[in-house]
């Protein structure tokens, strides 16, 4: 008689078929989570940004080969490391990319801008096109505005202008990223410390530390381009900025800038943040400041900032995001939208101007000495994006 067979069991075949039904089931739950927050911490060789003696062979380490000794170990500053004045706007060096804020790349900027307009790198030198850091060199500060800060806010202990063209730097104390104000007032890179080893890019909804933050803007939310990294390009690759339907109204009382981590915008939105150095230009009318009007509905005395965009009238046709004119989200997505929908997105500060530099007066997106009512022949550019029917 033939001998029966016994059932053999093999362990091993059913974990390796459980790991195979597990690691797709764990592709497909990947594929299936919508885009969110994603780490982007710095990466390249650790002599890309860091010297241990500032020595090699008896010459600087420094990137533009001075004698300073800068703090952290670092090779350079903020402008010494992100406006190094070159060809690229997006610099390579061993592994890591350098964002560029300041060069003489030919196709085009990143999407704050380039402070080479204001020093004549490129275009035509002018200190009106930009936010005058005194990191630019002495000779390139807005003399008229030493001790006076536009649009700054006017209250109790605000009145002197802490920050102006004489003191305005890149981060810290009296700049716009990392901490500012804090204790200990850091300023320049130490208010920067850790931020680039521990950055988070994409969708930002905490921004309550540098990492987490906007473009490194302590208490602001917002998307980081992923497709296009640190530029718009077009109505399907760019930034979106957080926004909101009523801008901030100044008081320490009821709406008070000054937190644990420093000074940050209360409503957390790119505007708001822009408002706690330009308080007067972008929040409504209080006993102190004249703001853009005393509420959301027009006539207003200043454009306004932190508002719907109406859908009625002109304003409704405005429906393809442009990169000229960005508008905000009051909710931040989770990817680049190239869809306008007037009634629910936002003007900002940054629909009209650049952050950094631009070509034009006042760090405009565009030449406003060109934008002539119903004869320009620009149509649904500059100021016509919004206001659609004034370049008929």
């Amino acid at each position: 008689m033939p001998v029966p067979k016994k059932h053999i069991h093999h362990p091993q075949k059913k974990s390796a078929r459980a790991f195979i039904r597990l690691s797709q089931a764990a592709i497909i739950c990947l594929l299936l989570t919508p885009a969110t927050s994603t780490w982007a911490r710095i990466t390249g060789l650790c002599s890309n940004c860091h010297t241990m003696h500032n020595s090699q062979q008896g010459a600087s380490m420094q990137f533009d080969s001075s004698a300073t000794q800068e703090r952290n170990l670092l090779r350079s500053d903020c402008l010494g490391c992100h406006g190094q004045a070159g060809v690229a706007k997006i610099l390579e060096n061993n592994g890591s990319h350098i964002p560029q804020v300041m060069h003489t790349d030919a196709s085009g900027d990143l999407a704050a801008g380039n402070f080479a307009y204001i020093t004549g790198l490129k275009g035509v030198a002018a200190d009106s096109h930009g936010h005058n850091v005194i990191d630019l060199g002495t000779e390139f500060i807005e003399q008229t505005l030493d001790n006076v800060l536009p649009g700054g806010i006017k209250q109790s202990f605000h009145e002197d202008y802490i920050v102006n063209a004489s003191n305005l730097t890149c981060a810290g104390m009296n700049g716009c990223h990392g901490y500012r104000y804090t204790e200990g007032s850091p300023t320049d890179v130490a208010a920067m410390s850790g931020a680039h080893h521990n950055n988070v890019e994409g969708k930002l909804t905490v921004a309550d530390t540098v990492e987490n933050s906007y473009r490194f803007l302590v208490g602001v939310k917002g998307y980081e381009n992923q497709l296009d990294r640190w530029q718009n390009i077009s109505a399907e690759s760019h930034n979106e900025y957080y926004g909101a339907t009523t801008p901030m109204t100044l008081g320490c009382g009821t709406t008070s800038c000054h937190g644990s981590n420093g000074v940050s915008p209360p409503n957390q939105t790119i505007s708001g943040f822009c408002a706690t150095c330009h308080g007067n230009f972008h929040t409504l009318t209080t006993s102190d400041s004249d703001g853009v009007g005393t509420d959301i509905v027009s006539p207003f005395i200043r454009h306004p900032t932190d508002m719907v965009l109406p859908d009625r009238d002109e304003y409704q046709h405005y429906t393809t995001y442009s990169v000229e004119a960005p508008i905000g989200r009051t909710t931040v997505p989770d990817a680049p939208s190239s869809s306008v929908t007037p009634g629910t997105d936002v003007v900002t500060c940054l629909s009209c101007h650049m952050a950094h530099a631009s070509p034009y007066p006042d760090m405009l997106r565009w030449d406003y000495s060109s934008m002539n009512a119903h004869n320009s022949g620009d149509i649904n550019t500059g100021c016509f994006t919004c206001h659609t029917t004034k370049d008929d």
